[in-house]
């Protein structure tokens, strides 16, 4: 199979090549860059087997991939995410502009939609629900780094019928998160040995994408760590209706035939540590029997599980192979 990249110089496009060069049957055809446009993709990657040059946009479809990832921020390649897939394309969108059916939701939040006809052509969805159907889509947005956390926790409790909520989430994130655009507050003189709320409750865009997971209501507050790569959610549940004990029977359930989903005991702690580089995300359920609360907690790389190792586990079962090919760490 053609694959192509798009935005393949950013965190989350540079994960994606490495997984690509190392699943069996893939072959990147194309990687596009907005600056490195015919510069050697051997010499930016030290990598002599990719395709020859960085090329642009208009470029990508006369490369005759069969499957595009677009890692480019929201907005920046809607439009051509559109014409892709109106040739037959399949792409997966990294960006949030296919993360919501609805327009209206999506707008709120993001701005004009920029190819808002294209809506009817994608699905969105957690490529470690065993429920997700793709249907006769031809464009799957991938969802967000915190809300992936939140799903994994809280969306088997949701398939079960079981009421959420409210929910106040936690969430630190290496700062890789922030993307690759140079800003002051990110360089490591200022990050090292620091640790900071950004956003505020409320206002960050993932809050949208944890309440359409769930139907609850969520505060979510993230954090910045000083780290490069990592990710630890922590959900409170104020008025849990079922055990942690529970909560890890469901688990157990919905994840039973899941590769990468470990459900760990009291007697371990989700470390970023030990899914750095991975498509792997612990999880852990916790009663906290005098404060009436119930305490969840993920452990996920932000650029693996989180973006692209999500994404191409995406494809591979989009396309009916195995989903951990190319994801084996």
């Amino acid at each position: 199979m053609n694959v192509a990249v798009m935005g393949a110089t950013g965190y989350a496009g540079q994960e994606l090549v490495r997984r690509i060069q190392r699943r069996p049957g893939w072959r990147l055809v194309a990687a596009t860059a907005r600056s490195e446009v015919g510069e050697s993709l051997g010499d930016w990657y030290g990598r002599s087997e990719l395709p020859n040059v960085f090329v642009s946009l208009e470029a990508v479809a006369g490369c005759h991939p069969d499957l595009v990832f677009n890692a480019l921020p929201h907005r920046a390649a809607t439009t051509w995410v559109q014409e892709l897939a109106s040739r037959g394309i399949r792409v997966i969108d990294l960006s949030a502009d296919f993360r919501f059916s609805s327009r209206d939701l999506y707008e709120s939040i993001y701005g004009v939609h920029e190819a808002p006809d294209a809506l009817k052509m994608s699905t969105t969805g957690y490529a470690d629900d065993p429920f997700m159907d793709y249907g006769d889509a031809s464009i799957v947005g991938n969802p967000g780094c915190y809300p992936t956390a939140f799903f994994t926790l809280m969306g088997p409790l949701r398939r079960a019928g079981i009421t959420l909520g409210p929910l106040i989430v936690d969430g630190k994130s290496g700062v890789t998160g922030a993307g690759r655009r140079p800003e002051l507050s990110l360089l490591m003189a200022e990050m090292a040995e620091n640790a900071e709320p950004y956003s505020g409750p409320g206002r960050h865009r993932h809050t949208a994408e944890m309440q359409a997971a769930t139907g609850a209501s969520v505060v979510f507050q993230p954090h910045l760590m000083p780290m490069a790569r990592g990710m630890l959610v922590t959900v409170y549940w104020t008025q849990p209706t079922i055990s942690a004990h529970e909560v890890s029977r469901l688990w157990q359930d919905f994840y039973a035939h899941n590769p990468f989903v470990e459900i760990l005991s009291s007697g371990r702690a989700p470390r970023t540590g030990r899914v750095r580089g991975t498509n792997r995300i612990e999880i852990m359920a916790m009663d906290d029997v005098r404060g009436g609360t119930m305490v969840l907690i993920a452990a996920q790389d932000n650029l693996g599980k989180g973006a692209a190792g999500q994404a191409i586990q995406h494809a591979n079962r989009w396309i009916g192979e195995r989903e951990d090919l190319g994801l084996c760490d």
